[in-house]
């Protein structure tokens, strides 16, 4: 049996020996305004809502903290001491496990010792023997220039990829941000691919027309060379940057036609121009699609819309063997950040929603809105389906994590007590009618009985060619004191009835946050999203997530199981 390991890679920790390039490029003064233009735009918006729609946000909360940034030392990267140019790269061996400060100090530090050290927040998408992950990369900030020849936006997301199945990675560098000067990449990445050589990357995209009116955008960048190069981004579905906020994007692909492209995404809505919500503040679960492999898009089709105190957020999809797109999200009810929290499902086909049926009521872990260590974690929900055409085609997995078992009063907390929470499973065999009599939990550690208990969350699923469920978490079970966080990952052969969980192996590290100039600091990833062969060629898993290692500084690694 084949040792599951761990894989190097990423900006961080990079497996294909790069010597520094000696090509240089700058930005140009009217790059950094152009790119502040939009970045502002961001922040006008963002300060148009509410405060508890503003906590509500993900990768837009990072831009907005970059925008200030960027307001006040943007011009330093048009001064003339100031040449970008690729990191050097330390060649490390492939196929074990590898601490961060290998190359970490060597890659992330090239420019600054106070930004532009922060890869997090996965995406990886499997065709073959070709793997390629996309994640939040601060340091392509700093890179951008150089890869695109000081011409068109700036970027705030990296990419790397393999061509042996996940053992080996080459770093990609910077996503393109296009022509634009105005352009800005803004992150939450989403990976899926159609065949060995196309390959498809979606993130927020925020950008100005000639006139400088601002377009909240959700962008997807196409590959056709296996992921080792992407091109220029085009707009899956744009909205006025003057009354909406397209947040948390996700991707999905037809298993049974790889031109059927999905992309969801919340809408953050203060046009005052909805049918349902009329002047009030207008929260959507939204998603478009394309026919054509993304050359074009439908008009956006709303799976829920929720006015005033109302929030939704974190829709995720997954398409079935016969083309049946299903859409998940989490229904934060009226009371946000307190609360109890729904986890609901809707299915789409032939042009019709279904009514959303409701998976389960969640107990949010932490204090409802932080984990132990004040770093955000609200949104906690993960779905797959299973297209593997064996006995369980079809089966529908919904996992999160949930404090239900383990309360304990707590004074600071903002809700009164501390939930600690566990890792729970739905699982439906019809077509998400129904879920089950009861959850079932995936990790195997017990919450003690007495005393402070331990975190699981930020789960990730993915089905493999044999019907296979493999799941993945960050841990804490190992550290009494609730603070050191491991991975663990586990396989189910039975339907999700029984996980044995396995360590992946990674040194525990403390959650560090806060350390990077570019990054929101209660900011420390929001999701890591494992894959599976697409083509059903290959049987197992690939995972790919966060480490720290001893340093506190964030890279990201991959494990094979």
């Amino acid at each position: 049996m084949k040792h599951p390991r761990f894989t190097p890679f990423l900006v961080g920790s990079i497996v294909t020996c790069v010597l520094a390039s000696s090509a240089w490029a700058q930005m140009s003064v009217d790059k950094v305004a152009a790119v502040d233009k939009t970045l502002q735009a961001v922040k006008a918006r963002y300060n148009k809502m509410p405060a508890n729609k503003q906590q509500l946000l993900d990768g837009t909360a990072n831009a907005v903290h970059f925008a200030d940034v960027w307001h006040s030392m943007g011009m330093r990267m048009a001064d003339p001491s100031f040449k970008a140019h690729q990191g050097p790269v330390v060649p490390v061996p492939g196929g074990a496990i590898i601490p961060v400060s290998a190359t970490g100090a060597a890659k992330d530090l090239t420019y600054s010792s106070m930004a532009g050290f922060t890869q997090s927040e996965t995406s990886t998408a499997r065709c073959g023997n070709n793997v390629v992950v996309g994640f939040n990369d601060s340091g392509s900030v700093f890179e951008t220039p150089y890869y695109f020849n000081g011409i068109g936006g700036q970027g705030f997301s990296g990419f790397a990829y393999s061509n042996d199945g996940g053992a080996t990675f080459t770093d990609g560098g910077p996503i393109d941000p296009g022509p634009g000067l105005g352009n800005f990449l803004a992150g939450d990445p989403g990976l899926n691919c159609g065949d060995v050589n196309t390959f498809y990357y979606t993130q927020i995209f925020d950008y100005s027309d000639a006139s400088f009116n601002p377009y909240a955008a959700v962008a997807i960048n196409k590959s056709t060379n296996g992921g080792k190069t992407f091109g220029p981004p085009t707009a899956a579905v744009s909205k006025s940057g003057f009354y909406h906020s397209l947040d948390k994007p996700w991707s999905t692909i037809d298993p049974s036609n790889h031109q059927n492209i999905y992309v969801s995404y919340t809408d953050f809505d203060f046009s005052g121009t909805s049918v349902t919500c009329g002047f009030n503040f207008r929260t959507a679960i939204e998603f478009v699609y394309s026919n054509d492999g993304g050359t074009t898009w439908s008009a956006p089709v709303v799976a829920i819309e929720v006015c005033g105190n109302g929030a939704v957020q974190g829709s995720q999809m997954a398409v079935s063997s016969n083309g049946t797109l299903y859409i998940s999200w989490v229904n934060l009810g009226t009371n946000f950040p307190l609360g109890p929290r729904t986890i609901q499902v809707s299915s789409y086909s032939g042009g019709t929603l279904s009514p959303a049926v409701t998976v389960d009521q969640t107990q949010p872990g932490g204090d409802s809105y932080y984990l132990q260590g004040l770093f955000r974690d609200f949104l906690d929900m993960a779905m797959t389906i299973d297209h593997s055409g064996t006995i369980s085609d079809g089966t529908l997995y919904i996992s999160w994590a949930d404090g239900r078992d383990k309360i304990v009063p707590d004074p600071v907390a903002i809700q009164g007590y501390y939930a600690y929470d566990d890792i729970f499973l739905r699982t439906s065999f019809d077509g998400g009618q129904t879920w089950g009599f009861s959850a079932r939990k995936v990790n195997s550690d017990i919450q003690p009985r007495f005393a402070s208990g331990h975190d699981h969350w930020q789960s990730g699923l993915a089905v493999d060619n044999t019907g296979a469920l493999g799941i993945c978490w960050y841990d804490r079970r190992n550290d009494s004191e609730n603070f050191a966080v491991q991975r663990y990952c586990a396989k189910s052969t039975d339907y999700g009835n029984t996980f044995p969980n396995v360590n992946t192996g990674l040194s525990a590290f403390a959650p560090t946050h806060g350390g990077d100039e570019f990054i929101n600091s209660i900011y420390m990833g929001d999701y890591d999203q494992p894959s599976s062969d697409f083509l059903n060629i290959n049987s197992g898993f690939f995972s790919s997530f966060q480490t720290q290692g001893v340093r506190g500084n964030p890279d990201v690694v991959g494990y094979r199981f």
